[in-house]
């Protein structure tokens, strides 16, 4: 006998009520796990982005014209990984620096960035607790500032040794912590205030180093650079191949780094025009 229109309207209708009870219970299930990035997104006007019932959100705010965004580091193979917390902070404008920061208990990545150096700072301390590498050896040293050396040892106190990440590229700063801050809200309150003040310091050590660096050319000025110019993007030396020449500043670069950019990577110059110079 087979089944009446009324048996099946019923049984569609209870399982209807089943799967509308089981999302609502996931929905409160995500809520209760990650109510800190809720809370954090309403500390800062923001958002909080669901990314299903899965995933973990995103948190997104704009910060004196960056973006920052806040969420937990996607799980290694197999999903073994430790959670771990992110914090990125996108450029409005980039930065003429890369940079990787660990602490020694950690290490940086094998195969350093190419054309990144050592950085020591003279500071006993931070240079026996941490590595830094770096594009421009004087930059980062400007840009690691007490302030900035107080804002990360502040991160680290958060999580276990070894358990802190720093990298620094044209685009953005990101900070990564070994631990799922997603159920402690004054604990990612702290990490963000303090990756906020990282950036601070590092816009300002970056304009202190550019700050008497930017000059304006005459239009005759065409002399050739004694030696290899240094292109402030990748680290490079400027010794072949296509290169670009900031019409505001001068600066040159390799050209695929400008096009990479954007625009004249030195800071405080907004240029964005370059001509072409084939380098010698």
């Amino acid at each position: 006998m087979g089944i009446g229109l009324f048996e099946l309207i019923l049984v569609l209708l209870i399982v209807y009520v089943i799967v509308r009870a089981l999302a609502a219970v996931g929905s409160w299930a995500v809520g209760a796990r990650y109510r800190a990035f809720r809370r954090l997104a309403a500390r800062y006007g923001g958002r909080c982005e669901a990314r299903g019932m899965s995933n973990a959100p995103i948190v997104s705010f704009q910060h004196d014209g960056d973006l920052i965004r806040v969420g937990l580091a996607p799980p290694g193979p197999g999903g073994s990984t430790a959670p771990a917390t992110r914090i990125i902070v996108r450029f409005r404008r980039a930065v003429p620096l890369r940079l990787e920061l660990a602490p020694v208990e950690r290490g940086l990545p094998r195969g350093a960035r190419k054309g990144t150096n050592p950085v020591r700072l003279g500071d006993r301390e931070f240079d026996g607790g941490f590595v830094v590498q770096a594009n421009d050896v004087e930059m980062a040293r400007d840009v690691l500032s007490p302030a900035a050396r107080w804002a990360i040892q502040s991160l680290q106190r958060l999580v276990h040794p070894g358990g802190l990440y720093v990298t620094v590229s044209p685009e953005r700063l990101l900070t990564q912590i070994d631990r799922g801050l997603s159920e402690n809200a004054e604990a990612l309150f702290e990490a963000v205030a303090e990756t906020l003040a990282l950036r601070e310091a590092l816009l300002a050590g970056v304009a202190k180093r550019f700050a008497e660096g930017v000059t304006l050319l005459d239009a005759s000025a065409d002399d050739e650079p004694v030696g290899p110019s240094i292109c402030k993007v990748c680290g490079e030396p400027i010794d072949g191949g296509p290169v670009a020449v900031c019409e505001t500043c001068g600066a040159p670069h390799h050209r695929e780094c400008w096009e990479y950019v954007g625009r004249c990577s030195i800071y405080g110059c907004d240029g964005k025009v370059a001509k072409p110079r084939v380098a010698s």
